[in-house]
């Protein structure tokens, strides 16, 4: 028998199984990015309550989350990396069931320190070799955004998943930059292993098809366009 344990959503309390008993719903419920979703859940049912007529929690969203049930689990060494959550809920207006309602909810690599500038400088140094203060780096998803949301999510509705994206500027030597070029970076205990190449900034998006690279390099171009970097 699937395990059973509650998510606390303000004043209501959803049920929460795991779908085989090796999943720990008690290490599960206490996942801070579970929290942090269950957070932002109440806070969208009471947003639709104080609209409605009766204030009721929940009452006027346009879904309604019945149960949670905890698909597996991923790990970060000992700590939990990714839960894998299929949500049971339904449009209130229809009484439909909502599709497509399996995401991930993901720890980040911060080991809850959230320092985003400190954790990308010294990325930065351990896979390029180049030291950086980290508060010369630029957080360009706060420029963008400020507080309205967390970063930019790479997977909208199917993982909860978002990234700080930075932008820095380093002067340097010509003698300096060439002692780059062919360098092997990364932390070979982390099994990485990273060959460094020099790229002019204007042909980089033929050179690198990433993701998260391309939404840097959108993100630079606008914010310069708005004259909000400082460099």
């Amino acid at each position: 028998m699937a395990a059973k344990h509650a998510l606390k959503i303000g004043a209501r309390t959803i049920p929460m199984v795991a779908a085989h008993e090796k999943i720990p719903l008690d290490l599960v419920a206490e996942f801070k990015p579970l929290q942090d979703w269950a957070k932002k859940l109440r806070q969208e049912e009471e947003t639709y309550a104080s609209k409605s007529a009766s204030g009721k929690p929940g009452e006027g969203a346009p879904v309604r989350v019945n149960k949670v049930e905890v698909k597996n689990v991923d790990y970060f060494g000992k700590r939990i990396g990714f839960v894998n959550l299929s949500v049971d809920a339904e449009i209130v207006e229809t009484g439909q069931k909502a599709p497509g309602y399996i995401f991930m909810v993901p720890a980040g690599m911060l080991d809850g320190s959230g320092d985003f500038a400190g954790k990308c400088a010294e990325e930065i140094e351990e896979e390029c070799g180049i030291t950086m203060d980290h508060e010369s780096l630029v957080d360009m998803t706060q420029l963008a955004y400020g507080d309205k949301w967390d970063g930019m999510y790479p997977s909208v509705g199917g993982c909860d998943e978002y990234l700080r994206l930075f932008a820095c500027c380093k002067d340097m030597s010509w003698d300096e930059l060439q002692a780059l070029e062919g360098r092997l970076g990364g932390l070979q205990e982390h099994g990485e292993s990273i060959t460094l190449s020099l790229v002019e900034l204007k042909d980089a998006y033929k050179k690198i098809p990433d993701a998260k690279f391309l939404s840097c390099l959108g993100l630079y171009y606008s914010l310069k366009a708005d004259g909000k970097l400082p460099f």
